[in-house]
């Protein structure tokens, strides 16, 4: 999509995240000089799979029961924006249950995100719609605007569980898992050793430094990672014969 030059100001960027999955992220920018076009309804940076916001429909099928609503971001505010992620969920056209983060905070770096529906007991939806802006200011008024020209990246939006790889949304790694992911303080680690070999279990932080290490006992373990910081790791299991990894993202 690109609407560059009119009200909405949002175009394809090629900064995207987890780098292994797909090659482009949705990209944000208010634009301070188109804000007050005099036309109702010219809201100013609407992301992918929104509505205008007036009449609040639906706009793409659902089948399940989510609860939550995961991505990927990046916020470099101006002024004090806020930036904003709604998430509306239907039955017959009615809203059932909804979602929402919001956040003044920069983020430089790509951050992961998850928040759950203000009703998780619901029965049923059959629809939804999703909004994404760089500011967030009264629906189908101009009266206050952006602030800056904030920008907003998104990227790998998804329900119930963050997008880590691609491989993850087909099988599990048979020989070993880890849950729940994203984890907080501690992560419990599956291992398939039948073989009852020693086994080493190492965790790596982005740019490949050794962060944790430790001398694994038991096929199942639990591992306190409450030392290590919000982001994106690799963890490493090794034996004699094999070395498998997996992505763990901490977020708490």
């Amino acid at each position: 999509m690109d609407s560059s030059g009119s009200y909405c100001p949002v175009t394809m960027s090629t900064d995207h995240f987890p780098a292994i999955v797909g090659n482009i992220s949705v990209k944000i920018t208010n634009d301070t000089a188109l804000w007050n076009t005099g036309t109702p309804g010219n809201l100013l940076g609407w992301g992918i799979l929104v509505s205008t916001k007036i009449g609040d429909q639906p706009l793409f099928p659902v089948t399940g029961h989510p609860i939550k609503f995961c991505g990927y971001y990046k916020f470099l505010p101006q002024n004090g924006d806020t930036m904003n992620i709604d998430i509306h969920f239907y039955k017959n056209s009615i809203e059932i249950t909804n979602g929402n983060f919001q956040s003044n905070v920069a983020a430089s770096n790509w951050t992961p995100f998850n928040f759950f529906v203000s009703d998780t007991l619901y029965s049923s939806v059959d629809s939804a719609r999703i909004s994404l802006s760089a500011c967030n200011e009264p629906e189908n008024e101009h009266s206050g605007g952006p602030r800056g020209n904030s920008v907003l990246y998104i990227d790998n939006l998804s329900f119930d569980n963050l997008i880590t790889s691609v491989s993850e949304l087909a099988v599990k790694n048979t020989l070993f898992y880890l849950y729940p992911n994203p984890a907080s303080d501690i992560v419990t680690l599956n291992v398939d050793n039948t073989n009852n070999s020693e086994l080493t279990l190492n965790i790596y932080n982005v740019i490949g430094k050794l962060v944790k290490s430790e001398l694994l006992k038991q096929n199942q373990q639990k591992i306190n990672i409450v030392d290590l910081n919000n982001g994106i790791y690799i963890v490493e299991i090794k034996s004699k014969e094999w070395s498998k990894k997996q992505k763990l993202i901490i977020q708490r």
